[in-house]
């Protein structure tokens, strides 16, 4: 029960009988022994509405665990520069590129279904004064796989392209987790059991005696580098690395016997 809902009423019960007993003519002392015994009730109560709070303990339970991805994408864009007469021989190039670098990865042992082809973009390019000089044609591609050491070897290799003089727009390596739900359950596990560890060293210290867990509110889970000190309010999911660290707080609260 909220406090100020027992408060609020036993004060506006005071006011009105100190009123009657003056209205009634009862005796100045009558009326402050009647004053002293509700002020006296409502202290008594407000102080064990006080010691009524102190049976709650809070305490934060914290688990990491550092993992290492299990899948990888390269995602990779293949650029060509084209002026307008040129367009159509650009497109053709850039299609007979991307079908040899398609055959290369097949080559390397990829799976056909871990290519990906996105659709050809082109940009206009111009020059300081706003005049168009040339085109911009783009393939970008991505590859998802399993076989991370297989993608890492073939990403770090330019020997491919620079036979054929491609121009590499974009190339970079994302890392993730396919079992990550499993992961973070897990986690919640063992920072719920650092919470419990956390509350019995607590409470054995102070001679007190740890009663139920009342509730507890996990936070958001922070999957960043290794030994990483970043964190966010929004939670974090790092995909720059292929070993990682993942982090969860959780808060509890207990009641005290």
């Amino acid at each position: 029960m909220s406090f100020a809902y027992v408060i609020l009423p036993l004060i506006v019960i005071a006011v009105i009988v100190i009123e009657i007993m003056e209205k009634s003519g009862k005796n100045r002392f009558a009326i402050l022994g009647a004053s002293f015994i509700i002020g006296l009730t409502v202290f008594s109560f407000a102080f064990m509405q006080s010691r009524r709070a102190e049976t709650n303990l809070r305490v934060v339970g914290y688990a990491n665990k550092l993992f290492d991805s299990d899948t990888v994408k390269w995602n990779i864009n293949l650029s060509k520069r084209a002026t307008f007469d040129e367009v159509n021989q650009a497109y053709s190039q850039m299609n007979s590129d991307t079908q040899a670098f398609k055959e290369f990865l097949i080559t390397k042992g990829v799976k056909t279904e871990d290519i990906n082809l996105q659709p050809i973009t082109i940009t206009p390019v111009y020059e300081q004064y706003g005049l168009l000089t040339a085109y911009n044609i783009v393939q970008a591609i991505y590859v998802l796989s399993s076989d991370l050491a297989k993608i890492e070897e073939i990403s770090l290799n330019p020997e491919f392209f620079g036979k054929r003089n491609i121009i590499i727009d974009q190339s970079n390596l994302t890392y993730y987790y396919s079992k990550l739900p499993e992961l973070k359950k897990q986690l919640l596990a063992e920072a719920t059991a650092d919470a419990v560890s956390r509350a019995e060293e607590i409470t054995h210290a102070s001679k007190a005696k740890l009663g139920k867990m009342k509730d507890a509110r996990a936070g958001v889970f922070q999957i960043t580098e290794p030994y990483s000190t970043e964190v966010s309010d929004w939670g974090i999911y790092s995909t720059n690395t292929k070993k990682k660290s993942i982090s969860v707080t959780l808060t509890a609260n207990f009641g005290l016997k």
